[in-house]
């Protein structure tokens, strides 16, 4: 992957210190304050599911519908949001906990190692400190899967620059919780660790990810918030909506259309429409009225507790 500092050797300059020091000054700081990352192999995560009225269709196709479409956006060059064979991989231990995705936004044989991105979340869920990394290469059609090196180790001219991570705004999405919950990652969600309720904060070491809003709605007695958090941020938006029937997600077939496949939170709940408007009904309606008008004071927006 070319990246700043490769085109300036290429030309016979040298990269200025101040951006050959910044991803590893980043690494190290991740390092100390969450754990050394193993290198990688998306061949190790398992596929996500992708179906069609409850089966695996036997062929896939541009902007097709699908029971779980992914909500993350793929964009406009993409083939929607129905894509097959991305991959989720648990690497946490006993300190940390570590996410990886392995992101297929293009149509790709089934055995295919190249990804059109990878992304790694490293949490210290006792601290709460978080890391943020990112690979792709549109340009070059995607990124190896295999044999990708630890991020903590530095960027090995694969990982993307620091800027770029943060341009892509993963906390603006990830504003209460390092792992957020869909339909699409749900269905493997054995393999995504969790604390919805642990304390919670960016490792910055200069690269602005602090920036990333890190503040929810302290509402007592919601049935919602007894259970994870909602940051005022985008939980607070689409997600808020699209997991709870209010609005449909791109890709969406005639089963994650209606409910209860529109309506995915909490995870597996088994009611009826009736049941799940009696007992999540008014808690949702008071989500939604601080998403509404967050500054009124019954809203309690609060920082989440580690975030500095």
């Amino acid at each position: 992957m070319l990246r700043v500092s490769a085109i300036l050797l290429a030309l016979g300059l040298s990269a200025p210190a101040a951006f050959a020091d910044d991803f590893d000054t980043y690494a190290q700081a991740c390092k100390q304050a969450v754990g050394d990352l193993p290198p990688i192999s998306c061949a190790d995560g398992v596929p996500v599911p992708i179906t069609v009225d409850g089966h695996t269709p036997s062929s896939y196709s541009k902007d097709m519908t699908c029971d779980r479409p992914g909500l993350l956006a793929n964009g406009d060059t993409s083939d929607g949001q129905c894509v097959p064979y991305s991959r989720i991989l648990n690497l946490s231990n006993d300190t940390m906990q570590v996410s990886v995705m392995c992101r297929q936004k293009t149509i790709r044989d089934e055995t295919s190692s190249t990804y059109d991105e990878i992304d790694v979340i490293a949490h210290n869920p006792q601290t709460g400190a978080t890391c943020w990394f990112m690979a792709k290469d549109e340009e070059a059609g995607g990124v190896s899967g295999e044999n990708v090196p630890s991020p903590t180790e530095g960027q090995a001219d694969f990982w993307a620059d620091l800027s770029d991570v943060l341009a892509e705004g993963c906390g603006n999405c990830h504003d209460n919780d390092p792992f957020m919950y869909s339909p699409f990652v749900g269905q493997v969600l054995d393999h995504v660790p969790s604390n919805p309720l642990g304390p919670y904060y960016h490792v910055d070491a200069g690269s602005g990810f602090s920036g990333w809003p890190l503040s929810h709605f302290d509402l007592p007695d919601n049935t919602c918030t007894g259970c994870h958090r909602i940051g005022v941020n985008e939980t607070c938006n689409e997600l808020a909506r699209f997991m709870t029937g209010k609005t449909t997600p791109p890709g969406s077939d005639a089963f994650a259309s209606a409910f209860p496949g529109n309506t995915t939170m909490p995870p597996l709940h088994g009611l009826s429409q009736e049941q799940w408007d009696a007992t999540y009904g008014a808690s949702l309606d008071q989500v939604l009225k601080c998403c509404s008008a967050p500054d009124d004071a019954s809203c309690r927006v609060t920082p989440i507790f580690g975030s500095k």
